[in-house]
């Protein structure tokens, strides 16, 4: 750790995280791979530093040296690359698998679900994108009115927002994360859906399936209208 610590350090001082210093990274930790713990508390490191080293100069810099930086990190374990998993609400299953997929994000989350009302997803978004990941969420108008919904907080703090205006619904419920990990199923972004709902999701990171996914996002994005 002490190691892979060094080197990050090494590699923000001069303000180029280059080529070589990912594989070096990346070399470091397939020889040693981590467990989930070590590379979470990996993640916390990298923000420290950057936030240590960020100035109004280097801002640009710093942003793109924490995607690099997490993007030497993901060392797929073998056979990871295709795997599924399923989760099952009532419970904080369907919840936590969500909320780690948003959390684990270092370039991209695409969002296309009915309403989004749970402020423990809703926060995760925010911080994701604060980090400086890109958030794309396509939601149906009906639903923005609702008690609880989160959707105009979200626009607010600059995450962009598009609606269908149409007379029907856009009932879809899927995220994709960094363009490899995707999670859909009946599962609703609401409290009551933990708390008291049936629900299930399937994440995968099958990549015909995520191809497939993104396709009809993009599709929607250029239909929908900007929430305004």
């Amino acid at each position: 750790m002490d190691e892979i610590i060094t080197q990050l350090q090494a590699s923000i001082e001069d303000e180029v995280l280059s080529k070589s210093e990912r594989r070096s990274l990346k070399a470091i930790i397939s020889e040693r791979p981590l467990d989930q713990h070590q590379l979470n508390f990996l993640r916390s490191k990298i923000y420290e530093i950057a936030n240590e080293r960020v100035t109004p100069e280097n801002y640009a810099f710093i942003i793109e040296w924490i995607k690099n930086a997490n993007s030497a990190l993901m060392i797929p374990s073998v056979g990871s690359l295709e795997s599924s998993d399923v989760y099952f609400s009532p419970g904080d299953a369907c919840r936590t698998a969500i909320i780690q997929q948003i959390n684990n994000a270092i370039r991209e989350i695409k969002v296309c679900v009915f309403t989004i009302s749970d402020d423990l997803i809703s926060q995760a978004l925010i911080t994701a994108h604060k980090k400086g990941v890109v958030v794309q969420i396509v939601t149906d108008n009906d639903k923005l009115l609702d008690e609880g919904s989160d959707i105009e907080e979200l626009a607010g703090e600059g995450i962009a927002v598009k609606i269908d205006d149409t007379p029907y619904h856009m009932h879809h419920k899927f995220m994709v994360a960094d363009e490899r990990a995707l999670i859909t199923g009946s599962y609703n972004w609401t409290r009551s859906a933990a708390k008291y709902n049936h629900e299930n999701i399937l994440l995968t990171r099958e990549s015909g399936v995520v191809r497939a996914y993104l396709k009809q996002f993009g599709q929607l994005w250029k239909e929908m209208q900007p929430f305004a």
